[in-house]
């Protein structure tokens, strides 16, 4: 599992404390992890500012598999 949930997970974070953190709501959260909805370029470098991870591997998931 590689994306925007593990790397929360790894950091002991809720989706809960994650919206807090950066201001989204726990559903946002939830849908950008379950691929319901996509995030932009400017949400994904909000969300690593607070998980301390490169912003580019939040789109992992939602990269075509070859």
């Amino acid at each position: 599992m590689v994306g925007l949930k593990a790397i929360r997970l790894k950091q002991r974070l809720s989706q809960r404390d994650l919206a807090k953190a950066t201001g989204l709501t726990p559903a946002s959260i939830s849908r950008y992890e379950t691929g319901t909805r996509k995030m932009s370029v400017d949400t994904a470098k909000k969300l690593s500012k607070v998980l301390g991870a490169d912003w580019v591997v939040l789109f992992d998931e939602q990269l075509p598999k070859k």
